[in-house]
């Protein structure tokens, strides 16, 4: 339910990454995924 409506509420938010069936820890759990995404966000900076 918040996802879609995220724009609205997070200035500036570029973009959003679902990876399903992790939980709170997501760092720890899904590494790669995480890792590979924040070398995007700040490459695009």
């Amino acid at each position: 339910q918040l996802i879609p409506n995220l724009a609205k509420l997070v200035p500036n938010l570029r973009r959003t990454i679902m990876l399903p069936g992790c939980g709170h820890w997501t760092q720890q759990e899904r590494p790669r995924e995480v890792n590979a995404a924040m070398l995007e966000f700040l490459k695009s900076l």
